[in-house]
C-alpha cells in the first residue's frame, strides 16, 4: 500500500507535477526530459525519483489529478431510491464532465496524449486506462447499482456505458481536441436531453 504523504510531501510532489505540466503541455512528451523537469521544479534529481521514477509517473499523475476531479460514484452505503436520483446524478455528472473536459488546460493535455500515443508505446495504455477506461468503469459502477435497486435494466453494462459517455466525449473530442477555434461546452439543457434519452434506453 502507497505510504501516506505528509503535507510538506504532498506539496512538494504537487510542485513536481505542475512543473512536469508545464513543460509536457509547451515542449512535448518526448522532448522533456526529467533533467528538464527538476530545473523546472526546482528539486534535486534524488527528490524527483523519489516521487515519480519515471517520466510515465509523472504524466499518469497529471492525468489522474484531472480526472480526481470528476466523480460519478455514489457515496458508500448510500441507497439509490428514484429514478429522479439517478437522473440527477448523471445530469450533475454531465456538466462537470464538458465543463472541466473542454477547458483550455484539459484539451491541451488530451491532444498531448493523443499525438505522443502514437509515438511513445508505453503511452497508448495510459492513454487508453487513464480517460476513456475510467469513464467508463465508473459509469458502469453506477448503472449497475441503479440496476440493483430496481430502477434499470442493463444487460450489457459494458455498451450501455460506451452509449452514455459517447455523446459526452463528442463535445470534448469534436470541438475541442481537433475543432480550431475555442470551445465551450454544451448547456445544461442539452445535457439533460442527452440522460433523458439515454435513460429511454435503460428503463426498465
Amino acid at each position: 500500500m502507497a505510504r501516506e504523504l505528509s503535507e510538506r510531501q504532498a506539496a512538494k510532489r504537487e510542485q513536481i507535477a505542475q512543473a512536469a505540466s508545464k513543460l509536457f503541455l509547451t515542449s512535448g512528451y518526448s522532448a522533456t526530459s526529467m533533467d528538464a523537469v527538476t530545473a523546472e521544479a526546482g528539486v534535486s534529481k534524488q527528490t524527483l525519483y523519489a516521487y515519480f521514477p519515471t517520466k510515465v509517473d509523472l504524466l499518469t499523475t497529471i492525468v489522474a489529478e484531472q480526472l480526481a476531479q470528476l466523480s460519478l460514484d455514489r457515496a458508500p452505503n448510500t441507497a439509490m431510491t428514484s429514478l429522479s436520483e439517478l437522473r440527477e446524478v448523471m445530469v450533475a455528472f454531465s456538466v462537470a464532465l464538458t465543463d472541466r473536459m473542454t477547458t483550455p488546460e484539459a484539451i491541451a493535455l488530451i491532444q498531448l496524449l493523443l499525438g505522443e500515443a502514437f509515438r511513445v508505446a508505453e503511452l497508448r495504455l495510459l492513454v487508453r486506462d487513464a480517460l476513456p477506461g475510467q469513464l467508463l468503469a465508473r459509469t458502469q459502477r453506477l448503472l449497475l447499482q441503479a440496476e440493483a435497486a430496481g430502477l434499470i435494466s442493463v444487460p450489457r453494462p459494458d455498451l450501455s456505458a460506451r452509449m452514455f459517455i459517447g455523446p459526452l466525449m463528442s463535445y470534448v473530442i469534436l470541438d475541442g481536441v481537433i475543432g480550431n477555434q475555442e470551445v465551450h461546452g454544451p448547456d445544461r439543457a442539452t445535457l439533460e436531453y442527452l440522460v433523458d434519452s439515454f435513460l429511454l434506453t435503460v428503463r426498465r
